[in-house]
Parts: structure tokens; C-alpha cells; sequence
């Protein structure tokens, strides 16, 4: 299940805004709200071209073909929404890429005022807010009738790790549960079994 976080400090947000607006001014034409699909982009071969990428251009090429006739390719309806992209302080450069890739990288002056903004106003200022109320995290629940092993401690951490997540994502309430798998009949009649031998 995939849950979109709320966090007003949102890289992905903010440019999303901005490229809202550059569709709506590209593609005027286009009745329904056009969604920007924006991604982080992933380092191929220890190459990273940019920092994140507006990928409508071809989904909406198909929909807006004949209709504005400036655009002949998803390449350049890509160049148009990136010469229509608002001016921002949290954009060094953009480019286009290969059938109409918008790539955008983030300025380096940008990143350091917004880290230092959150430094000295805290961090609360960044944390995503979960759109759900109480979590639930449960642990390893090790069944006591046998024998521990690395396995339980490998669940735990990832259980705490997963909880103290959750937890700076401020849900109402956090739940942390461990408990102890197999108590009662089953691990009385372990001892009894063996006295009875």
C-alpha cells in the first residue's frame, strides 16, 4: 500500500507547482487538469544527468496531437513546457532529454539555504505528515518454546528503524508491539513432555 506523505517541505511539491503551471500555459487547449508526473532521477553508470525529471511529454503528445499544431513531436512539446516552466529560485538548469524528458537541476544555492532553514528552525519544519492516525509496528514476536536466533534480532532492528521512521512522521498515536509467540498451553506441556520422558 502506497500512502503519499503530506511534507510541506517537498521537493517533489514544489516542483510539481511549477510544472502545473507550465502545462496549464503549453497546453491550454487541454480540458482536463493535466497531472505532472515528476521523478527523481537515478544515476546510470555513476552518471547522474539531473536531479529530477517532468515526464509528461509523451502521454500528453498523444492526447493533444492535430489539435496544437506547433508541437510536432514529444520533444518538443517537452521544450515548450520547459520554456514555459516558472522562474525559481530552486532551479539551476533544465534541459530536455531524448523523446521529451524535462530534467531539472535543483540549485546548489537553493539546497544549502533550505538545509540551513532547517536547521536553525528545526526539523519538525521538513517531517512528512502521515495522513493516518495510529500506527501499529510489531517486532519479532519470538516463539519462546524454541531457541532464539539472528533472525529475531534482524526483525527487531528493522522493526525499531521502522517505528522511529513513523514516528518523526508524528501519527497520533505509535504503537510498538514485541509479543511472545506460542504462550500458554503450548509451552507448558514443553517442560511437562520432558519431565514425562
Amino acid at each position: 500500500m502506497f500512502i503519499e506523505l503530506d511534507c510541506p517541505a517537498s521537493v517533489r511539491k514544489q516542483l510539481a507547482k511549477l510544472f502545473s503551471q507550465a502545462l496549464k500555459a503549453t497546453v491550454p487547449t487541454q480540458p482536463e487538469v493535466v497531472v505532472p508526473l515528476i521523478d527523481a532521477c537515478i544515476a546510470k553508470n555513476g552518471v547522474k544527468h539531473a536531479d529530477y525529471q517532468c515526464n509528461n511529454a509523451m502521454s500528453l503528445f498523444a492526447k493533444i496531437k492535430g489539435k496544437q499544431e506547433e508541437f510536432k513531436s514529444p520533444r518538443s512539446l517537452g521544450e515548450g513546457i520547459m520554456k514555459n516552466l516558472p522562474p525559481s529560485e530552486m532551479i539551476e538548469s533544465c534541459s530536455v532529454a531524448g523523446p521529451g524528458f524535462v530534467n531539472v537541476v535543483l540549485s546548489k544555492k537553493w539546497i544549502g539555504q533550505s538545509v540551513q532553514k532547517m536547521l536553525t528552525d528545526g526539523i519538525d519544519s521538513w517531517a512528512p505528515r502521515l495522513p493516518i492516525k495510529r500506527v501499529m509496528v510489531d517486532f519479532s514476536s519470538p516463539n519462546i518454546a524454541k531457541e532464539m536466533h539472528v533472525g529475531h534480532l534482524r526483525s527487531t532492528i528493522i522493526g525499531d528503524t521502522l517505528a522511529r521512521m513513523l514516528e518523526f512522521c508524528q501519527p497520533e498515536c505509535m504503537i510498538r508491539r514485541n509479543h511472545i509467540g506460542d504462550w500458554g498451553t503450548q509451552l507448558c506441556l514443553g517442560p511437562i513432555a520432558d519431565v514425562c520422558k
